[in-house]
């Protein structure tokens, strides 16, 4: 199932809204760097309450949404 995600990063506190069919926007209190595809896994896989392994990410897509791969 692929999965969309519109990060905000620096955000006041951390949040996750559905918006649509497999589409989520999750709020982190963090700065983007390189790990954040991680953080992103993690706080998706603690949401929808699939183990991290099954979670693949494929980077951004052409709106700079985040794209995952739940097997």
């Amino acid at each position: 199932m692929k999965v969309i995600v519109k990060a905000r990063f620096n955000a006041a506190k951390q949040n996750i809204e559905k918006f649509g069919n497999n589409k989520y926007l999750i709020y982190l209190p963090f700065e983007e760097d390189e790990g954040a595809g991680e953080m992103l896994k993690t706080a998706l896989s603690k949401y929808l309450g699939v183990p991290i392994p099954r979670i693949e990410s494929f980077g951004k897509d052409f709106n700079k949404d985040w794209v995952f791969e739940l097997r």
